[in-house]
């Protein structure tokens, strides 16, 4: 769904185009009418219906233009959600593996055996912090130099390279989540680029456009046409009449009632 910013600046750009192509002969007689007592000898008047055509049609390309920008960029918005998905659910298998291990690891060897395997912060929930914390407690479980301390009981036993395996097993499709998350955020920043820059160029043409049009329709005696398509001085894009539209209407205030008579 095209943005309103986008919708707003379309609409009016299709409305002042529309208005120069409908009325660019009338607009050149009424300037001929204005012009021709001050050509010299040999001049001829100048294709004035064709330079307000030209005008027009360069605001719709350019209007053109960012409406496509901004549903390229709408379509990446759209695309964000699957990978997100997907990396959000990777990082709660991974965290699950994570926090049932250290709750293990607690029970058998208290914060000492903790530290020991990286695990005695808090298991984190950011995806890519829940990746370095895997590696370095898979690192760690798998070092057979590192020696935990004596369990708590005789019962309890940790197998070092079950959990180890159990953890890196779920880093891989995290991993691969993060760098498609990343490559969308890449690819959403370059379409929101894209479409900044279309709306500026759009923007400047209409303001140039929408003004020069209106002069156009000023000088050529239709006052009213140019009312409807002069370029608004505070919303880029829009006219000055939708401009005015937008304003809220102030509703009558009601008649004060009159102060009773003395005496009455």
């Amino acid at each position: 769904m095209a943005s309103k910013l986008v919708t707003d600046r379309d609409k009016s750009s299709r409305a002042v185009a529309a208005s120069a192509e409908t009325h660019a002969d009338e607009i050149a007689k009424g300037m001929a009418a204005e012009l021709a007592p001050c050509l010299r000898s040999g001049e001829k008047m100048p294709d004035v219906a064709s330079l307000v055509r030209l005008v027009a049609r360069r605001l719709a390309a350019d209007t053109a233009a960012l409406v496509a920008a901004d549903d390229a960029h709408e379509r990446e918005l759209a695309d964000d959600a699957a990978p997100r998905e997907a990396r959000d659910e990777a990082a709660a298998r991974l965290r699950s593996v994570l926090v049932d291990g250290r709750a293990a690891v607690d029970a058998a060897f208290g914060p000492a055996g903790l530290r020991k395997l990286r695990l005695d912060g808090a298991v984190p929930e950011d995806p890519s912090v829940l990746v370095t914390t895997g590696e370095r407690v898979v690192g760690a479980l798998r070092d057979a130099e590192l020696k935990l301390p004596k369990p708590r009981r005789a019962s309890m036993k940790l197998d070092r390279a079950a959990l180890a395996d159990e953890i890196a097993a779920e880093l891989p499709a995290l991993k691969k989540a993060l760098a498609k998350v990343a490559t969308e955020e890449r690819e959403k920043e370059a379409t929101l680029r894209a479409k900044q820059s279309a709306m500026r160029k759009s923007d400047k043409s209409f303001g140039q456009g929408a003004a020069l049009l209106a002069a156009s329709f000023t000088f050529a005696g239709l006052e009213d046409l140019a009312a409807k398509g002069r370029p608004s001085g505070r919303r880029p894009g829009r006219t000055a009449a939708e401009e005015d539209d937008a304003l809220p209407v102030e509703e009558p205030t009601s008649p004060e009632p009159a102060p009773p008579l003395e005496g009455g």
